[in-house]
């Protein structure tokens, strides 16, 4: 049973009496094992909820097939979530600051969570009923964090000796008729070079069953005390990768009609060079891992901001507020828009949350943007646009609510934006 702890207002399950506290015992006469049981039991639009509170009650619950009902449940999987027991050189969980939430240090290592949210397996921690459960019924896409395809590499990577079997276990899959996504997060001197070109030589092998590989920059903090030592990419460095990324991507354009393999945002930015066309990208199979975020960012913006040409600019003053690797891509927005009559600044806050090279936006602590506003000494009544990529809900990583920050700075109006370039467009216009 899964234990329901909230009820979303107004949804199809808070009309139909459900409340927080109960548990899901069935759903049309069937158990629910998981995430992946539930998702199957809303593409029903009558669902005949069985649950439990002292006692069992059942609830009609009809939706829109396929949407969600308004159920938020103890657990991501509602299951328990399965955990890594690799030791990976890079781990990013282990280079955590401490003192944060208890679930910033949880090593999620689930394949319902690759499947539902396009989270990466390692694939070595799953056992032999949820490998079969995986084939029989064509779990899919499942996205894979490879690293290496060679065998003793990949066991050094994530200090694991099950790790060596990727290949066998991705061609398994991909025979079962499973898409994959992989990913190679590389170290510069450790899985890049010749061992980039033997990992995507090996996977893209498999094309169509691998549809897409991801190059990943390794992400090391600040935090790295007792872990081994590693190096980040710079300028020079980030452009031998993405001379090999790009070589090979296109080889593949001709081979296939699709890149197949694209390196991530990072690398550009880390690199200074522009970033492709949207064509190279091939309808972003990666993009939640940054891969083509920017263009696609870049592009909706623009396209926005020219539809809404012919309208005035807002008079008050707007700041955006980044992280450092992304304001490479924020400052010639901003120059578009304050060459048309606007008044936008740029507010790069670095990370000291993290510390290290992590310099996405995505990672930034409520009290870095805290810090960053409090030094800027802003006009009153900007407006200042918060990227929501920074929250979990209402809170910051470091624990830091949204309320708590705009409480700090009442004389400026902080709204939390998309992170979409229509958006942007738009709450620069209208706000």
């Amino acid at each position: 049973m899964h234990k329901i702890t909230e009820v979303l207002p107004a949804s199809p399950a808070a009309r139909a009496g459900l409340y927080a506290g109960q548990s899901i015992i069935s759903v049309n006469g069937k158990a629910i094992r998981d995430i992946i049981d539930w998702k199957q039991a809303l593409a029903l639009p009558v669902m005949r909820i069985v649950a439990l509170d002292k006692v069992e009650q059942t609830y009609i619950v009809k939706h829109e097939s396929g949407t969600d009902v308004g159920l938020v449940f103890d657990s991501p999987v509602i299951d328990q979530i399965h955990t890594c027991r690799n030791n990976c050189v890079f781990c990013f969980v282990q280079q955590m600051p401490q003192g944060q939430r208890d679930t910033l240090y949880v090593r999620d290592d689930d394949y319902r969570l690759s499947l539902v949210y396009g989270s990466f397996v390692s694939l070595t921690n799953i056992d032999d009923e949820c490998w079969e459960r995986i084939l029989r019924e064509r779990i899919s896409p499942i996205y894979v964090s490879v690293h290496s395809t060679n065998p003793d590499l990949r066991a050094f990577i994530m200090q694991n000796h099950r790790a060596a079997a990727v290949m066998e276990q991705i061609k398994e899959l991909v025979s079962h008729g499973i898409a994959v996504h992989a990913q190679l997060v590389l170290v510069p001197g450790l899985n890049d070079g010749p061992e980039l070109l033997r990992s995507l030589l090996d996977l893209t092998a498999l094309y169509p069953g691998v549809e897409s590989v991801a190059v990943v920059p390794v992400g090391l903090t600040g935090h790295r005390t007792g872990l081994m030592h590693l190096t980040g990419y710079d300028a020079a460095s980030a452009r031998a990768v993405l001379r090999e990324v790009f070589a090979f991507g296109t080889r593949m354009r001709r081979k296939h009609g699709v890149s197949v393999v694209y390196a991530a945002d990072e690398f550009y930015v880390l690199a200074q060079a522009d970033f492709p066309r949207h064509t190279w990208y091939d309808g972003y199979p990666q993009l939640e891992n940054g891969v083509g975020l920017c263009r696609s960012f870049i592009d909706d913006f623009c396209g926005e901001w020219a539809r809404r040409r012919n309208k005035a600019a807002r008079a008050r003053p707007v700041t955006w507020v980044t992280g450092e690797s992304a304001q490479f891509v924020m400052r010639r927005l901003q120059h578009i828009v304050n060459l048309e009559g606007g008044a936008v600044d740029l507010l790069v806050a670095p990370n000291k949350l993290f510390g290290g090279y992590v310099t996405v936006t995505g990672l930034l602590g409520g009290h870095d943007i805290k810090a960053a506003l409090t030094s800027a000494n802003l006009k009153p009544d900007t407006l200042v646009l918060v990227p929501d990529v920074c929250l979990r809900g209402s809170m910051f990583l470091d624990g830091l609510t949204f309320n708590e920050l705009s409480s700090h700075f009442p004389e400026l109006a902080l709204i939390s934006c998309p992170t979409q370039g229509k958006e942007l467009a738009r709450m620069v216009q209208e706000g």
